[in-house]
């Protein structure tokens, strides 16, 4: 738990170079296809309703596509840390690339 802590720590100090974003990218060129696509339930208006234990890493990715993104890999997890300047995304995946834990801030 301290190291999640420590993680999150980092990740928050970081977010003043992740606010600026990218934009001159091209966000449909960050969009994998051939992710598949989440089930209805875990989609509200539109948007990813994360579920530990069962979204994937590239679902998150495709839906966080317009926000300035940074990935953490350690020994146990890798990390998914996302900004758009006003909202904040911590994501938590195994190594297999399935979610354990996230946080909004």
């Amino acid at each position: 738990m301290k190291k999640q802590s420590l993680l999150i720590s980092m990740l928050l100090s970081l977010s003043v170079l992740l606010a600026q974003g990218c934009s001159n990218s091209n966000f449909n060129s960050k969009i994998d296809h051939d992710c598949p696509y989440p089930p209805k339930e875990n989609l509200i208006n539109g948007h990813l309703k994360p579920e530990n234990g069962v979204t994937l890493k590239c679902q998150v990715k495709n839906f966080t596509n317009r926000m300035s993104c940074i990935e953490i890999i350690d020994e146990e997890d890798e990390g998914l840390f996302c900004s758009n300047g006003s909202k904040k995304a911590l994501f938590v995946f195994d190594k297999n690339d399935i979610l354990k834990n996230y946080k909004f801030y």
